[in-house]
């Protein structure tokens, strides 16, 4: 990490620490600037001890407004099929749980999309399993399976481009193309 950068963020972090305590006493001064440097020592510490070599996750600016819209409708359309639901009379609910089997080994791609998918209403991560891991999600309304695995697969795809390493990139790549 450059000094800029590094300089930079022993800055921004501390200010974050401000504006969350709404308090700038002496008292948070100084633990923003240790939660600070015991945020970057810990974040330093796989290029320490790991493989120098080690693929890292790269960002991509565009990909992840790409990813905020796809999530953002998709909030949308849960939200008001489940306010759909409780507001008619009768239920229309197919509960389910589905397996969807992601196509990358990164375990920060399988974690955001765990969340982004038990952020939805409706739906909820249950399990997480294997490498690359196996998500079996609970359903409020699983009229279409394939539908939902289509879903989750995008979200997968769409992170993986925001901010997937390129080992993740080339994984999806190679899976896409088959």
């Amino acid at each position: 990490m450059s000094r800029f950068r590094l300089s930079g963020t022993l800055i921004w972090l501390p200010l974050l620490w401000l504006l969350l305590w709404s308090d700038a006493s002496w008292a948070n001064v100084v633990s923003g600037i240790t939660v600070a440097i015991v945020v970057l020592a810990v974040s330093r510490l796989p290029r320490v001890i790991g493989d120098p070599d080690e693929d890292t996750t790269k960002l991509n600016p565009f990909a992840m407004v790409h990813l905020g819209g796809f999530i953002l409708v998709k909030l949308v359309q849960a939200n008001l099929a489940i306010a759909w639901e409780i507001m008619t009379p009768g239920s229309t609910l197919a509960v389910g749980v589905i397996d969807v089997q992601l196509r990358t080994d990164s375990p920060v791609s399988a974690l955001v999309v765990a969340n982004f998918v038990t952020l939805t209403p409706g739906t909820i991560t249950i399990e997480s399993t294997g490498s690359p891991a196996k998500l079996s999600v609970h359903v409020l309304q699983l009229h279409d399976p394939e539908a939902v695995r289509r879903d989750v697969l995008r979200i997968e795809e769409l992170c993986v481009r925001a901010f997937g390493s390129r080992l993740a990139r080339a994984q999806l790549s190679e899976q896409v193309a088959s």
